[in-house]
């Protein structure tokens, strides 16, 4: 399982800086036609927000796969080496609970009505779906790296969130 974790880390880190790189294009190209040719292209500033929406939400997965995700360190810190691990476990399964059900699931319900629905972004033409994708892709991957964190916990791999 490491060396898939491992891959879907790498790819994500790709995916991650391919997204900020068109974010940049599209921001520079939506400056530029603003002030060069006195309009802004339609499509710049929605474009814009997809990429953000995606940015925000895959960032959100890697920083929980990295553990710099937001936490009460300064407590778990004072707890027993083995009181830390059984608190990072029950954090590893809230994140994993709160992922599938509300972002997986909810997510992916929240996608399919989009899709049936027809919404459309006005200036891309695509369907509003494609941006609502973002929540259960982010949530399978977080889910998948609160598994890995789970195992790393079971098989006392201390992981960077236990190390005191």
């Amino acid at each position: 399982m490491n060396h898939f974790v491992e891959v879907a880390r790498r790819l994500l880190e790709l995916t991650l800086l391919m997204i900020f790189l068109v974010l940049i294009a599209d921001v520079l190209w939506g400056v530029f036609t603003r002030y060069a040719m006195s309009e802004q292209a339609r499509w710049s500033e929605e474009l814009a927000r997809v990429m953000t929406v995606w940015l925000a939400l895959l960032g959100a997965a890697l920083a929980h796969h990295k553990q710099e995700h937001l936490g009460i360190g300064l407590l778990v810190d004072m707890l027993h080496q083995d009181a830390r691990r059984i608190a990072s476990a029950i954090v590893q399964l809230l994140i994993l609970g709160f992922a599938i059900s509300v972002m997986v699931w909810g997510g992916g319900w929240l996608c399919i009505e989009r899709l049936e629905s027809g919404q459309l972004l006005p200036a891309l033409g695509i369907s509003k779906a494609c941006t609502y994708l973002a929540v259960p892709v982010s949530g399978s991957l977080i889910s998948l790296f609160s598994i890995h964190h789970l195992i790393s916990l079971t098989r006392n791999i201390e992981s960077p969130e236990t190390q005191g």
